[in-house]
């Protein structure tokens, strides 16, 4: 949610007609947003959705969370709800959204949907409502999640609204969920009407840039010769076949980010843990220059890369090795364009080589650590002296190379 949004303030005269009118003057606050229909929970999700809240969904009912509620997904959700005696409509209803496991309803209810398959309805709720987006509610205001808007509820409701500049009297309709950051889920489908014109058509132009970035791949081998990046391409293709798992860094499973922090661990290239933090590790390239082992991440909002929900690696031929989702296994797919970024992340790219005597930095830190792995016993200090040129060449030695001080990405990659 924008900054702006958040500090949004309502004009003195409105403000005196949402203290004296109380419950009815949301239909002066929502009338600044898109229109949509009072609802006592989450918005029905079903053919013609898209975003990360059905990704969520698919991920749970075991189809490819590729964020698009076609026919496999319907297939899905029917056989999960026949499973549990609820009616097979094959869509994200009231039932459904109720019988969910609460670790899924609150994720899917609180990212991102759009589409014509997402209802346009918005959880008004107050004292007294009860269900998944009384949930989501309590856990963004951080009150208790049992699914019960009850006192406690109720005032930090109101203290989230005074926070947001918001009358503090603990209802809670489309300004209350733009101010928590909601607005656009099943939550409250619900967003400002200048805001969605002017994002709606940056969204469009950003998609239509990563088709036609993508068009070209198919045809585009995109080796590399650069022997970090191959290490650890190597090292993720070893990998499949495992299961997808969530939070998983090896060695019986991944999860997408763990498996991307793992391979190139392997090469030597430290990243952070988390897809949407490795979108800031290595060189970031466009999509139609992209390489073998190259990172690409997809994102809820194509304009907001603090969005992003998935990594994979990049190997020719528009292909990715990733980790998909709960239920599946890693493995090669085809890319596909559905909240893909026109950027992708080359990791190999942080290193400075040649390394040799005089130089410093953080390249050099990693080499004093891999050979302290050797057990050289250098300081780490990040300055290429006299000591790590000797821990250098006697390690060159044992493997037969020429021990002149420097260190090349070939042999890099055989310190790791």
């Amino acid at each position: 949610m924008s900054s702006s949004l958040r500090r949004r303030s309502v004009a003195p005269t409105s403000l005196v007609l949402v203290l004296s009118l109380g419950v009815s003057s949301f239909a002066y606050i929502s009338g600044r947003y898109t229109h949509v229909k009072h609802s006592p929970t989450c918005a029905t999700l079903k053919y013609g959705a898209h975003g990360p809240a059905v990704a969520r969904i698919q991920s749970f009912v075991g189809t490819r969370p590729d964020g698009d509620f076609g026919p496999a997904t319907a297939a899905a959700v029917r056989k999960w709800q026949r499973h549990h005696h609820l009616r097979t409509t094959g869509a994200i209803g009231p039932a459904t959204w109720a019988a969910l496991p609460q670790d899924v309803a609150l994720d899917a209810c609180s990212r991102p949907a759009h589409g014509t398959g997402t209802s346009m309805t918005c959880a008004y709720l107050h004292q007294g409502s009860t269900g998944p987006a009384v949930k989501v509610l309590q856990r963004r205001v951080r009150a208790a999640v049992d699914g019960a808007f009850g006192p406690l509820t109720r005032a930090a409701v109101a203290r989230a609204q005074r926070a947001a500049k918001l009358p503090g009297h603990g209802i809670v309709g489309p300004a209350t969920w733009a101010a928590l950051g909601l607005s656009g889920t099943p939550a409250c489908r619900a967003v400002p009407r200048h805001h969605l014109s002017a994002h709606a058509k940056a969204v469009r132009a950003v998609a239509r840039q990563v088709v036609a970035l993508a068009a070209r791949l198919h045809d585009h081998r995109a080796r590399t010769h650069n022997p970090i990046a191959r290490a650890a391409l190597h090292f993720a293709r070893q990998q499949k076949g495992k299961p997808y798992v969530w939070g998983g860094v090896g060695p019986k499973g991944y999860d997408c980010s763990g498996l991307m922090m793992r391979a190139y661990a392997k090469a030597g290239v430290r990243i952070p843990r988390v897809a949407n933090d490795q979108y800031d590790a290595g060189e970031p390239v466009l999509l139609s220059h992209v390489r073998a082992g190259d990172l690409v991440f997809h994102a809820s909002d194509l304009t907001n890369p603090r969005t992003i929900y998935h990594v994979g690696m990049y190997v020719g031929h528009a292909k990715v090795l990733d980790a998909p989702y709960t239920g599946a296994f890693i493995g090669t797919r085809s890319l596909w364009t559905a909240g893909l970024l026109p950027v992708v992340v080359r990791p190999a790219s942080q290193l400075n080589f040649p390394l040799r005597p005089g130089k410093s930095g953080d390249s050099v830190a990693r080499l004093q650590r891999a050979l302290n792995r050797h057990h050289a016993r250098l300081t780490v200090d990040g300055a290429y002296g006299p000591m790590t040129r000797k821990a250098v060449n006697r390690w060159k030695k044992h493997h037969h190379l020429k021990p002149n001080g420097v260190v090349r990405r070939r042999t890099w990659v055989l310190l790791f």
